[in-house]
């Protein structure tokens, strides 16, 4: 490849630093436990959905290595987003620029959206095994470990992070709120309604408008994952449908997946339609519950329920959020920030388990007795001595024969 080029995606060979723009200041949670694996051998893997910050933690890292006295000419950045290129032209085009030798100095190497190189995982894995002073750092829009022979290859040599949205905690930090101050619900309570109705999206946090929301979630997430990643990776032939799908499970939050039921309304093969969900599923944009069993184990082969797995994707699809549909989205993002895999039915219904507890979203203004039966059912049923409930407004505990369930609001819960 053209030196030029390669020069053009790592300027701090020249002057010795990270754009500001590039590394941004605002450090995720999560960055902390990133960071804790610069100095470790193993391959370190960013997953997780478009333009909620991969590229720039990469950014941040290199800015850390540059300065804990790393030799900046010692680091390597590329993103195969937009580039075809192979993995060997990159790296000889490095070793030419700057006449390394792999195998005397030690090189730590990122790259960018790395499942868009063909055949990634067998060219990472022998450059991981013949130049063990090779540091490499990659991230991807879909999960990186899709095909089983991508895990048996790199089995042993890689750590995956998968990064989700911002959390709530990370979005009042980011709007420079006060640890101190996240009890007060007079605080943080204007933040909430906002953080719930649009999501955790970085980029879009400063946007003004409603127009220059959609349009950012739409031409940036959407038809980047739909019209070309998903397209490119799995070689689908009807995207549109991928995206029907989409904006069906984003304003249906919670939705019942009936295969059977699908294929006859839109009138496509039942095998199309599990393929196309799980497509969605691979690339981040929606999550799927099985029914729980004891173990924590999720029947499968029953009807899953469907969630976006961020709540920008149903307010980009929905016309109005009413009160009843707001409270579907407190359940999506109590649901995203927990990464639960589960819900209960058995006549009554849970919203989700996590950890064998049960947790039931009620966000309404009062609770009544009614709506503490299907926990009480679960906790006997398994029992779980612990369960909760998911309020808008109320906090106490409920001792009962079961055990203890405790009412708590959505914006506290949220920050636990």
């Amino acid at each position: 490849m053209e030196k030029t080029k390669l020069e053009e995606f790592n300027p701090w060979w020249v002057n010795g630093k990270v754009d500001l723009e590039l590394a941004l200041s605002f450090k995720r949670d999560i960055f902390i436990e990133i960071e804790k694996h610069l100095s470790k051998k193993f391959i370190v893997a960013l997953t997780g959905l478009r333009r909620i910050g991969k590229t720039t933690i990469m950014y941040q890292l290199i800015n850390k290595l540059i300065q804990d006295k790393i030799e900046p000419v010692n680091i390597l950045f590329f993103s195969f987003d937009e580039i075809s290129v192979e993995l060997s032209e990159v790296l000889n085009t490095y070793k030419e620029i700057h006449s390394k030798d792999f195998r005397e100095v030690k090189v730590y190497v990122f790259l960018d959206e790395i499942q868009k190189y063909k055949n990634w995982e067998n060219e990472l894995k022998k450059y991981y095994d013949l130049y063990p002073k090779l540091k490499f750092f990659i991230s991807g829009s879909e999960s990186l470990f899709i095909k089983k022979k991508t895990k048996e290859t790199l089995a042993g040599r890689i750590f995956e992070f998968v990064l989700t949205p911002f959390t709530f905690r990370e979005y009042l930090k980011f709007n420079n709120v006060k640890e101190e101050n996240f009890k007060y619900e007079t605080t943080v309570n204007s933040f909430f309604l906002k953080f719930v109705e649009k999501g955790g999206f970085p980029e879009t946090f400063l946007l003004e408008t409603d127009k220059e929301f959609k349009e950012y979630v739409r031409a940036l997430v959407v038809d980047k994952i739909v019209y070309k990643d998903i397209p490119n990776l799995f070689g689908i032939e009807d995207p549109e449908f991928l995206k029907i799908l989409l904006e069906l499970i984003s304003t249906n939050p919670g939705m019942y997946v009936d295969y059977q039921s699908l294929s006859k309304q839109f009138e496509k093969d039942r095998r199309v339609i599990k393929d196309y969900i799980s497509y969605l599923k691979e690339s981040f944009l929606i999550n799927i519950l099985g029914n729980y069993r004891k173990g924590n184990i999720t029947t499968l082969r029953k009807k899953k329920r469907a969630y976006p797995t961020d709540t920008a994707l149903s307010y980009l699809y929905k016309s109005k959020i009413d009160e009843s549909f707001f409270g579907r989205m407190v359940e999506t993002v109590i649901l995203n920030k927990l990464g639960a895999n589960s819900f209960w039915k058995n006549g009554n219904e849970i919203d989700m388990i996590s950890n064998g507890v049960p947790i039931e979203i009620k966000y309404q203004e009062k609770i009544n007795p009614e709506d503490l039966k299907p926990i009480k059912e679960f906790m006997k049923k398994f029992n779980q001595k612990q369960g909760i409930l998911v309020t808008k407004k109320e906090e106490k505990e409920i001792k009962n024969e079961e055990g203890i369930i405790k009412l708590i609001p959505a914006w506290k819960f949220l920050l636990n």
